[in-house]
C-alpha cells in the first residue's frame, strides 16, 4: 500500500469514529441517577429520525422543545398554505415523541408553529407560553422561543429562534437551535450534543439569514 492510500484510508477512518463518536455522550451522563432533561427546537423533518435515536439512547427523563415543531414548514410566512401538512406531521411526530419514551414532554411554540393544533395533537405532552418557568430539582428553568421573551430570576434558560442572536445573561443559556442539550439536575452538569449536518438545510436557511 503506498503513503498516499494509507494517508487516505487514515483520513476515511478518522472521519468514520469523529462521526460515531460526535452524537455519544459520555458514561457519567449514562452512569447518572439524576434527572435528565433533553432539549431540542426548530426540528425540521430530516432530522426526525435521529432525535429518535437520540432519544431512544440518552434516555432523557424530560424533554423540552422550544417551538417550531416542522421547521422546514414556515406557517409565519406562507398563512395557511402549508397548514394541512403542518397539522399532519406535527401530530406523527408528537405521536412519535410518546409512544418512543416515558419522559414529561414540554413544547413551547415557535413563530413557526400553530398553538391550536399543538394543543389538539397532544396526549400527555403539555403546551407552555414563552416566558413560563418550570422549577426541577431545586433549579428555575426559564422557557421561551424568542431568548427576548424569556423570563427574569431563573437559574437557567432554554430557547431556540436564531442561532446568530446574541444572548447575554448572568444565567445559564441553552440555544437549542444550535445543539441538542442535555442538563443534569441536581449536579448542573450540562453536555452539548451537534445535530446532523443536514439540520440548517433542512430549516431552510439562507447563508446569511436565519429566519
Amino acid at each position: 500500500m503506498t503513503s498516499v492510500i494509507k494517508k487516505v484510508f487514515k483520513n476515511v477512518s478518522n472521519g468514520i469514529i469523529d462521526f460515531k463518536n460526535r452524537y455519544k455522550l459520555p458514561e457519567k451522563y449514562h452512569n447518572s441517577k439524576q434527572l435528565k432533561i433533553m432539549h431540542i427546537s426548530d426540528t425540521p423533518e430530516v432530522i426526525y429520525s435521529h432525535i429518535y435515536k437520540m432519544i431512544s439512547y440518552s434516555r432523557p427523563d424530560i424533554i423540552i422543545h422550544t417551538g417550531d415543531v416542522v421547521d422546514n414548514l414556515k406557517l409565519e410566512n406562507t398563512g395557511t398554505e402549508f397548514l394541512a401538512n403542518y397539522r399532519k406531521k406535527s401530530a406523527e411526530f408528537m405521536a412519535n415523541l410518546e409512544k418512543l419514551t416515558n419522559a414529561r414532554i414540554i413544547y413551547i411554540p415557535g413563530n413557526h408553529d400553530n398553538f391550536n393544533i399543538l394543543q389538539a395533537n397532544k396526549n400527555r405532552s403539555e403546551i407552555l407560553n414563552e416566558g413560563s418557568i418550570i422549577e426541577l430539582q431545586g433549579s428555575k428553568i426559564g422557557l421561551a422561543h424568542y431568548p427576548k421573551n424569556l423570563p427574569e430570576n431563573t437559574d437557567f434558560n432554554f430557547y431556540g429562534h436564531n442561532k446568530l442572536e446574541k444572548f447575554e445573561s448572568k444565567n445559564k443559556n441553552f440555544n437549542g437551535i444550535s445543539n441538542i442539550n442535555y442538563l443534569v439536575l441536581p449536579a448542573q452538569i450540562s453536555y452539548k450534543v451537534e445535530y446532523p449536518w443536514v439540520v440548517d438545510q433542512g430549516r431552510r436557511y439562507k447563508r446569511f439569514n436565519m429566519i
